[in-house]
Formats: C-alpha cells, sequence, structure tokens
C-alpha cells in the first residue's frame, strides 16, 4: 500500500480515507500507529491515530486531540483532518525542525470519523443525515415525502410543481432561484418547492414530511447537560452515550488524561465556537476568558470568528444546547475544547452574518438569494430547472443548488482552502499546551552531603491543569516531584515527595492579573515550583515528576563526588 499525500482537492469515502490513513500508518510505523477505539452499529471501525516520534512516551507528554465526522455531513472536517496528517506527514519526510521538535515534546490523537455509517451513506447515495444509521426509534409506520435522488443524477436538488397552495414564486432575475410568495401574488403562479424525493406509503392525497429515518443527533449524545432532546426532526438519543459511537469516543478521550486541548471539525460558519454553553454554566470566568484568549490567537491570519455559544451561537437562548461533545470536554473533563465551524457559504457570497443562530432560525431571504446567485457561478454544484416524470406527481421539475457541495461543504474548487485554514488553526491552538521545564542543581557539601535541588516551571499557555474545571472535578493530579534513591544513600532532610500544586501558564496572567497592563500582575499560584533534598552518600537518584496534563517523567541524577 502505497501513501500519496492529500491536498484537499476531492472529497473521499470512508473506504478510500481508510485505505488512505492506513496506508499512512504502514509507510511511517515509527511515527504514527493506528488503534480501533470502537465499532459504528453497522460494524465499521472507529480508528484513533497516535503520532509521536517516540511511541513508548507518547502517553506521557502533553497531548492534542482532534476529530471529525460527528456529523455524517460534514465531509469538510474530515478532509481537512486528512490535509492536516498530510502536512504533518511531510514535516516528518522532510525533517522540518520546528515541526519535529513539537512532536519530541508532545502528542497528537486524531479520530478521523466518528459516523462512519452515516458518512458513508450520503456518498451512496442516501438524503441528508445528521449522524449514524440508527433506526427510528419507534415501530410505527413511516409515511410522507421523503428525500431522495428521485432522477438519479447523484445529487439531491431541489424540485417544484405548480399548484395554488405553493409558497413560492419564480424570480425572473435569477431563474435557478425561488423567492418566497407574498399575499399579492397570484396562486397561479405559485409553486410547491421541497427537497428531490418522493412519498412513502402515501395515501394519493396529502402532501406531509416523512419523519426522518435516521434521527440521532451524535452530538446531542454526549454527558454534558445531557437530557431528551428534539429539533429539526432529530433527537439526542435514549441516554446519554446511548449510542456506540459517542461511547468508543468519550471512552478513548477520558483514557488519555495527557490530553490538554481539543477541537472537534464540524462545518459550516467559519467560526470557532468557545464557552459557555449556557448561562448556567459550571465554568469559572477564569477558564471562559482563557478559552476565548486562546481561540483568538488560533483563529488569527484566518477570516475565521470567535463565538461564544452563549449567547452569540444560541439557537435559543431559553433552551440551552444539549450533549454536545466539546461542551463536554470541557464541563466534564476540564480540558479546552472547541468546535471549529469550517467553511462559510455566505461568507463566500460577500455577505456577513452577525449571529449565526439566529439567522438558521429566522433567515433572511435577500440573503439567502445572494447566496444562490454566487454558486450560480459554479455550473457543477448549480443547474437549471429540468423536467422530469415524477412517479406520484407527475410532471415535476429538479434543478437548483446541490446542498450537499455549496451550504454544508464547499465546491471541491474551493475545499483546498478551507483545508488549509483548518490546519493553521490546528496548528496555532497547539502552541498552547502546558509545557514544563526541568532543572536541578546539586552542592556536594562536607562529609558526603549533597543539597539536591529539582526545580520546575511551566512555559506553557495553559496550567498544568488544562483548566481550573480540571481542578474542581479531581480529573487530574497535581504537580509532585518523588525522590527515589538506593542504599548507599539516605535522606537527611525533605519528604520522599513532595506536592506542588498545579502552575499556572503564561495565559493565565494574560487573561488574569495581566489582563490591564497598566496594572499588571503576578497569578496567585505562579508558574514554578522546587523541591529541597539534603542527602548523604554516593552514586545516583531518581526524580520522578508529574505535571498534569503537562505529562511526566524521571530525571536521573548521579550525586557530585566533591
Amino acid at each position: 500500500m502505497t501513501w500519496k499525500p492529500y491536498d484537499g482537492s476531492t472529497y473521499m469515502d470512508f473506504p478510500s480515507l481508510e485505505q488512505w490513513y492506513r496506508s499512512v500508518v504502514e509507510a511511517f510505523p515509527s511515527f504514527v500507529s493506528m488503534e480501533e477505539i470502537g465499532q459504528s452499529r453497522h460494524g465499521r471501525p472507529i480508528h484513533l491515530l497516535t503520532f509521536s516520534l517516540d511511541a513508548s512516551t507518547a502517553h506521557t507528554k502533553p497531548a492534542f486531540w482532534l476529530d471529525a465526522g460527528t456529523h455524517a455531513s460534514e465531509r469538510t472536517g474530515v478532509m481537512a483532518v486528512l490535509y492536516s496528517i498530510g502536512q504533518w506527514i511531510d514535516a516528518f519526510v522532510r525533517n522540518k525542525a520546528e515541526e519535529l521538535a513539537w512532536f519530541q515534546q508532545h502528542t497528537l490523537y486524531v479520530v478521523p470519523c466518528i459516523s462512519p455509517d452515516g458518512y458513508q451513506a450520503l456518498f451512496e447515495g442516501s438524503p441528508y443525515i445528521r449522524s449514524s444509521l440508527r433506526p427510528p426509534r419507534t415501530d410505527d409506520l413511516r409515511k410522507g415525502f421523503e428525500p431522495q435522488d428521485i432522477n438519479e443524477d447523484g445529487s439531491i436538488r431541489l424540485m417544484r410543481w405548480k399548484h395554488p397552495t405553493g409558497a413560492f414564486v419564480l424570480d425572473p432575475e435569477l431563474p435557478t432561484y425561488m423567492r418566497p410568495r407574498k399575499l399579492t401574488d397570484s396562486p397561479d403562479d405559485a409553486y410547491v418547492v421541497t427537497v428531490e424525493g418522493q412519498f412513502v406509503e402515501w395515501d394519493g392525497t396529502r402532501w406531509n414530511a416523512c419523519p426522518r429515518m435516521y434521527g440521532i443527533d451524535l452530538n446531542r449524545n454526549f454527558p454534558a447537560h445531557w437530557k431528551p432532546f428534539h429539533m429539526f426532526g432529530m433527537d439526542s438519543g435514549d441516554y446519554a452515550l446511548s449510542e456506540p459511537e459517542s461511547r468508543a469516543v468519550v471512552d478513548a478521550f477520558q483514557a488519555r488524561p495527557n490530553i490538554a486541548v481539543a477541537i472537534s471539525h464540524h462545518t459550516y460558519t467559519g467560526c470557532i465556537l468557545t464557552q459557555p454553553y449556557r448561562d448556567d454554566t459550571p465554568l469559572q470566568q477564569g477558564d471562559i476568558k482563557l478559552m476565548e484568549a486562546l481561540a483568538k490567537d488560533a483563529v488569527e491570519g484566518t477570516d475565521y470568528r470567535v463565538f461564544r455559544v452563549y449567547p452569540d451561537f444560541a439557537y435559543d437562548l431559553k433552551k440551552p444546547t444539549v450533549g454536545v461533545w466539546t461542551d463536554t470536554i470541557s464541563t466534564v473533563f476540564g480540558v479546552p475544547g472547541y468546535t471549529l465551524e469550517l467553511w462559510d457559504p455566505y461568507g463566500a457570497a460577500g455577505v456577513t452574518i452577525e449571529k449565526p443562530a439566529t439567522f438558521f432560525a429566522n433567515p433572511d431571504h435577500d440573503i439567502i438569494r445572494k447566496v444562490f446567485e454566487h454558486f450560480s457561478q459554479f455550473p457543477e454544484v448549480v443547474t437549471e430547472w429540468e423536467s422530469f416524470e415524477h412517479p406520484q406527481l407527475g410532471l415535476v421539475e429538479i434543478g437548483g443548488l446541490d446542498y450537499m457541495r455549496t451550504i454544508r461543504n464547499p465546491p471541491e474548487s474551493l475545499l483546498p482552502e478551507e483545508c488549509k485554514k483548518a490546519h493553521r488553526i490546528v496548528t496555532q491552538a497547539s502552541k498552547a499546551l502546558p509545557k514544563v521545564n526541568i532543572s536541578h542543581h546539586a552542592e556536594f557539601l562536607d562529609n558526603d552531603i549533597t543539597k539536591l535541588t529539582v526545580s520546575i516551571e511551566n512555559m506553557g499557555f495553559l496550567p498544568t491543569s488544562g483548566m481550573q474545571r480540571s481542578e474542581e472535578l479531581g480529573q487530574i493530579g497535581e504537580v509532585t516531584l518523588r525522590l527515589e534513591h538506593g542504599d548507599t544513600i539516605s535522606v537527611l532532610s525533605g519528604a520522599p515527595q513532595r506536592t506542588l500544586g498545579h502552575l499556572d501558564g503564561w495565559g493565565n496572567v494574560r487573561t488574569g492579573p495581566g489582563q490591564y497592563f497598566l496594572q499588571s500582575g503576578l497569578s496567585s499560584r505562579g508558574q514554578q515550583g522546587a523541591a529541597e533534598w539534603m542527602l548523604q552518600g554516593r552514586g545516583e537518584v531518581l526524580v520522578h515528576w508529574s505535571a498534569g496534563r503537562a505529562g511526566k517523567g524521571t530525571l536521573t541524577l548521579p550525586l557530585p563526588k566533591e
């Protein structure tokens, strides 16, 4: 199996992407390894790739987590992960010093596709699927109109037919578009417009929508504030982690306490979402400000924006979003977790949406028209209306835009640029990991007595706990220095183990006492700590250090002879 770089120029189905990252693992076993962390409902593997220059110490170094494909239709995120993998491999092959230095000191965990069943089903012609192929929750007979590729052209577009009950009329200046009907429009000009498809168990009369075949939204099935949830025909599952895909991801994350920052790829809006997720968030203001500062630095150099989910990206301020994966990462595990919403179709059309979630719930049709007009320049994703003999409705017309390659994801010609932006953001966010520096000083005194001082300093943006929430939950151990010695050495003073609490990062200073430059100060607990021992004898000692999410290790220190 030969590895070839992925340049972001095409969308790959699940067998192709799986084959691609398997080829990476086979070609570069000293740099990347792979394991199956679970399986989907239909038995497809959910893989986790680990990137590290030293596999034996991968789980002892501060780590970054990256995933994609929670939502099956959001192909851009999966492709962006593949693009990043290709960039990391390129750095490895070309022996790029800066990138390799990062991988020498850190670990990277990647889950390329969380919902492989739904992801692949969409490539095989299924209509829009939110996440996995969980079957309907009841045995009730499904009746009504269901989206399908009825003309078998490989895309599910729009379908229209003339009828006085229709809610749309022609737009003479933009033939591929249909404008909303007004009270002053004639019923003779009205059209019914819906996504291309046909009726299931139709009685020949009623035009109504059919309940979704696959209604689970995995990004409402995670533990953070989970409760029964219904929106847009989708639900949050029977209970938190009721789905094998969400369970696999949470178990894998929990098993890696060295993870200090996480990003989950989604589409669309061209932004990064940060805390809080609700008005009654369990996070302290210090964590919220720290996460927001990190997010703003991460998107620097791109046109992406930063939104707090509450109140900037909430569909309904009175109904907080529940069961979200990145909210779980932050509030359940105490790790800064971000949703990266790749691709901004409105921005591509020259329109800025100030409050995206509000717009999704109450769209402005003038803006929708501008987007439609913009993508009309891409004939591969927007087509003229064509007549079609529908098996149930008779003569209809099918046309308009390919939603999967315009709104939900960019046309393929624009995909490489989105992959590059995503990789830049991931790269910049990864620089925030806590990073400890260990130093020592051994001073020889009389009678084979040595004064040994071991210092530890956090050089990173984040604290060694990742965030204050982690400390409140007791998710991660504090910074400790533990001395181990042989029979030839005795300890005259100093406890065998010294617990130093957690060490702040410079980000804590920047968003705390240092946020007002003219009255800047130091953090309350500082970024350094030390332990001191008085030792008698000769030989060497071991100092085992553990620094929460900043990793752990061992120093071997020979005592001076004179």
